[in-house]
């Protein structure tokens, strides 16, 4: 196993071959692929499938156990829910925790998005909703100077208006020559949203275009999950 840089400045990330193996059972077997950018990914899978491993593999948080990860220069921006804060801490302390933990957050770019979004900096998280905690995230992790932003269940739990809402604030305030992963298990409700997805089946993955689903499968991308991945 071993690390290397790009040489294709169109490709963000690269798996090769990767198996992960977690308490006895390979979470992830010889799997290979790939992340270009200007693009918007879904990570699609039953709860506990390992999409989660997989965004920490490419984040960097967890090493494979065979093959490698090949990645480019620009930093990757691994976005944690809500409940990965303290419930006493509000949002000037969620920003303090970036500004001193990540050189690349722009500080003032977030304290505009946060008044933009109607959320206060004085109150406590947990006294906030769930989609305003999730839009907070959201906006630390975007705040980043970062071309590939992995998002983990950011819709999980939210109602409705707020994952329209959610969404078009992605798109908007999403950066040039950025990509997105996101891991979600709510295809129904976001699978608009993505221009290739990544499905997760019994350590396995399948990387496709959604147009392609669309078009040469005839059939949306939940109904190409549920009737040819999940009885593959």
């Amino acid at each position: 196993m071993r690390m290397e840089q790009m040489t294709a400045d169109t490709v963000l990330l690269k798996l090769q071959n990767v198996t992960k193996t977690r308490n006895g059972w390979k979470v992830l077997n010889h799997v290979t692929a790939e992340v270009r950018e200007n693009r918007i990914i879904g990570v699609i899978g039953d709860n506990g499938i390992g999409k989660s491993t997989l965004l920490k593999l490419m984040a960097g948080l967890l090493k494979p156990d065979e093959g490698r990860i090949i990645r480019g220069e620009a930093a990757i921006s691994y976005i944690l829910s809500g409940s990965h804060f303290y419930d006493w801490m509000n949002a000037d302390d969620c920003v303090r925790f970036y500004e001193d933990f990540y050189s690349d957050f722009d500080r003032e770019h977030a304290l505009m998005l946060l008044e933009q979004s109607k959320i206060d900096r004085r109150t406590r998280l947990c006294r906030l909703s769930r989609g305003k905690q999730e839009r907070l995230c959201m906006i630390l992790g975007l705040c980043r100077y970062s071309r590939l932003y992995l998002f983990d269940e950011p819709f999980d739990g939210i109602d409705p208006y707020f994952k329209k809402d959610m969404k078009r604030f992605l798109l908007e305030n999403m950066a040039d020559n950025s990509s997105i992963v996101m891991a979600t298990h709510l295809l129904k409700d976001l699978e608009s949203l993505f221009d290739e997805v990544i499905f997760l089946a019994d350590g396995r993955v399948w990387q496709m275009e959604t147009e392609e689903i669309r078009t040469k499968h005839h059939k949306s991308v939940e109904q190409y999950y549920l009737e040819e991945i999940c009885h593959d």
